[in-house]
């Protein structure tokens, strides 16, 4: 019961929506009611156009993510154990996570086309900043005690990268990996809709472009859907993976 109310004020916000659009007081060509939108929605889904742009934003936002996890987590641990490594890149992430890399499209489609990869180069670009900076961040919050307690045993440094400071930063890595999760679908759809290539972007867009609203409404819906999901299996996949760490919290 108590997990329901967490959607009362969701619920309460459609039936408004629905309650102005059936009221004539706006364009329902502009604002359309809830139930038309979902009953678009349905229809996406029975004549199966809503599934090829879904799979090219789904596997854009996935490939950039993994690039983004394959090369952030080492590097971001790195920084945290290695002054040097800290002392040359700390700076330039630091400075550079806020920057909107969105405003960076033009550049990557001239660098790699039109096409998939200056999405895919995007997403990890921009998912390559909360991953980096929480590992580093993870990686250099660790208790001496534990490290000191591995170099006694003779622990090596890879050795101890890998048997230690990654398992031990896995609670901090798992923060980012949940930031980058909902930033590498947001990416993907803003590429797609400003440089095309298909995808969900390009379907919402084009929809506003020749006037199906109900349409656009629906793609938002999926997109919506889409990041929620990913944020969940995330949470999921932590609470499995690190059970142990929640169990001594």
């Amino acid at each position: 019961m108590r997990s329901l109310t967490r959607f009362l004020p969701l619920a309460i916000l459609l039936a408004a929506w629905e309650l102005v659009g059936r009221t004539g007081f706006v364009n329902p060509n502009v604002f359309p009611p809830v139930t038309e939108i979902v009953l678009r929605w349905f229809a996406l889904i029975a004549d199966g156009r809503i599934f090829g742009p879904l799979w090219s934003t789904l596997w854009r936002a996935l490939a950039g993510l993994a690039m983004a996890i394959g090369c952030g987590v080492p590097l971001g641990l790195l920084m945290g154990r290695a002054r040097w490594a800290e002392w040359f890149f700390e700076p330039l992430f630091s400075f550079g996570f806020p920057l909107p890399k969105i405003a960076l499209i033009p550049l990557f489609v001239h660098w790699f086309g039109v096409f998939s990869l200056s999405k895919v180069m995007l997403i990890f670009t921009d998912c390559l900043f909360p991953i980096v900076l929480f590992s580093y961040h993870g990686a250099r919050g660790l208790s001496p005690i534990y490290l000191w307690s591995a170099q006694s045993r003779g622990t090596g440094r890879l050795r101890m990268m890998w048997r230690v400071v990654l398992p031990l930063s896995l609670a901090s890595i798992y923060d980012g990996v949940q930031v980058a999760v909902v930033v590498a679908v947001l990416v993907a759809v803003v590429c797609e809709m400003v440089s095309g290539g298909g995808g969900l972007g390009e379907m919402m867009i084009r929809s506003y472009r020749y006037g199906d609203v109900r349409t656009a409404f629906a793609t938002l819906v999926t997109i919506s859907l889409i990041g929620y999901a990913l944020y969940k299996l995330a949470q999921w996949l932590r609470g499995r993976l690190l059970h142990w760490q929640l169990a001594e919290a």
